[in-house]
């Protein structure tokens, strides 16, 4: 066996993995390589530390992040058919939300469903105590009752779960915010169909 450092020739004593052989100055090198990887390692490991530790940090963020592009696509639907506020069924002020029938809050299993979106006037989102009545009214005027009863009674139990990690909800971040640049290319017919697509499109609903 060759020395990595003199070439001279020496015979392995301990392991068919030595490659150094026993001059002082040559097992020196043998040891400021070792330390020289061992440093590597954990430069590595630390940097794997931190970029876990960064996911952790930001994924409430990111939810966050996640829900308002969501948000954007259901309104980018509705004004695409010209909806006007699914709750009072007047037109839009300077403010437009998108409200959830099941709030968000306790249902965050089904919180970026597009079917659980539907553009609202800010105030009756907001201020209203009808706001849920009139919601499923005008859900039933829009679409029809079986569709009402789909979303209100189907939909949280079809979703009972879908546990996103850190790295499913950047991706899927990605994917909406696509949607919503890419919007106008899209031919919808409804919204019922344009929900059905960009679920299905988002992939968090299957």
């Amino acid at each position: 066996m060759k020395c990595k450092s003199c070439k001279s020739k020496f015979e392995q004593r301990y392991s068919s993995l030595e490659k150094y052989c026993n001059d002082d100055t040559c097992q020196n090198l043998m040891i400021k390589e070792a330390l020289k990887k061992s440093k590597a390692k954990k430069v590595k490991e630390q940097a794997k530390n931190f970029k876990d530790m960064e996911k952790r940090v930001k994924s409430p963020s990111r939810k966050s992040e996640l829900q308002k592009e969501v948000n954007k696509l259901s309104r980018k639907i509705d004004n695409y058919f010209n909806f006007k506020c699914i709750d009072c069924n007047n037109v839009f002020g300077k403010q437009v939300d998108a409200a959830h029938l099941h709030n968000s809050g306790g249902n965050e299993n089904i919180t970026y469903n597009l079917h659980n979106l539907h553009s609202a006037r800010s105030h009756c989102n907001r201020f209203s105590s009808e706001h849920k009545v009139g919601y499923r009214i005008g859900i039933e005027r829009r679409y029809g009752k079986e569709y009402l009863d789909y979303i209100d009674f189907e939909i949280p139990k079809e979703y009972k779960y879908i546990g996103l990690n850190s790295d499913e909800v950047i991706e899927k971040l990605k994917i909406v915010r696509k949607l919503n640049r890419d919007f106008d290319t899209f031919k919808l017919i409804d919204g019922i169909q344009a929900r059905n697509l960009f679920n299905k499109i988002i992939g968090i609903y299957l």
